[in-house]
């Protein structure tokens, strides 16, 4: 039994990513990443009454800890069943508050959203079956020319953006850009990564899930936003284009990674259920090339160490 991998899904667009997942994918192994048990068991109570999947696993991760994303990967080679039909780097944080940092130390948004899935891929692509599937949840907010109200990136090397330094700016636009930058780096990440995975069957995706209202991504924001992001905005998908539901975007998310309407696709960005250009800096190779020596130094992982990863991905 081949397995399907999903963060970040005991809430929000994950937890529907998941219920979509164990509708189209009856056969496969599909395994909720969480860092409280408790609550992965009780998603995976509710989705087994939902759908009917008998193979559902909640397997124990914090993206604050390479540690962690170590013994995750640990824990899954131990498994009877441990190829991946489909890894979807779904879970990410926005913190708009003072600045908080992972476990090894690395400014929490930028560790979460791109050192971690970043790892976590790494680790797993030996794992990785043929015709396999990797998706990260990227973000509109990634394009100053989508003109979204959060501040838009600004590209620096990874250990640049690691340990940020002070620069006069708000706790809010500080958090907003860390954000953005965050999500091009999944963009600029997937395209080093599409190069990379050429010459295997593995296929490699950015996804956009538009703004979901009501999800947990503003729980940094002022109790007065909160409130407007649970009760009002969700009024927005009614209105604005790209503005979407948990459900609507947690069920494309599912589709582009496991669909066989989607098997085609190799290194694109997804803009919902549609390929749009990401912006003007995703397609940078400097910044692309920078990004990925600059991460693997964090990581303490040498360009040699690579290939040996890449070698029995997609058999």
């Amino acid at each position: 039994m081949k397995s399907i991998i999903i963060t970040g899904a005991t809430s929000g667009i994950g937890y529907e990513c998941a219920i979509q997942m164990a509708k189209i994918a009856p056969h496969e192994q599909i395994i909720l990443t969480c860092r409280n048990l408790d609550s992965g068991h009780d998603t995976i109570r509710r989705i087994k009454q939902m759908t009917g999947h008998n193979h559902l696993v909640c397997m124990p991760l914090d993206l604050t800890s390479l540690q962690s994303i170590r013994d995750f990967k640990t824990a899954f080679a131990n498994l009877e069943s441990k190829g991946i039909s489909a890894l979807i780097n779904n879970a990410g944080i926005q913190n708009i508050g003072k600045t908080q940092y992972t476990k090894d130390g690395y400014e929490i948004t930028f560790g979460v959203n791109h050192v971690a899935p970043l790892y976590l891929t790494l680790l797993l692509l030996p794992f990785l079956e043929k015709n396999g599937s990797i998706v990260f949840t990227a973000s509109g907010v990634h394009d100053p020319k989508q003109k979204t109200p959060i501040s838009i990136p600004i590209f620096q090397n990874a250990k640049s953006l690691a340990y940020p330094t002070e620069n006069g700016d708000t706790d809010k636009i500080n958090g907003e850009r860390r954000y953005s930058t965050s999500k091009l780096c999944n963009i600029l990440t997937v395209y080093k990564l599409h190069e990379m995975l050429l010459e295997t069957n593995i296929r490699i995706n950015a996804f956009d899930p538009g703004m979901v209202p009501g999800t947990g991504l503003a729980r940094t924001y002022p109790s007065f936003m909160q409130f407007l992001w649970k009760n009002i905005f969700p009024i927005l998908v009614l209105l604005k284009p790209n503005v979407n539901t948990a459900k609507n975007s947690g069920k494309r998310l599912a589709n582009l990674a496991f669909s066989e309407k989607y098997r085609s696709a190799r290194g694109k960005y997804f803009e919902g259920e549609k390929v749009i250009s990401s912006s003007d800096d995703s397609y940078n190779k400097s910044y692309q090339e920078e990004l990925w020596n600059s991460s693997l130094e964090l990581l303490n992982m040498k360009q040699e160490d690579i290939p040996m990863l890449l070698q029995n991905a997609g058999t």
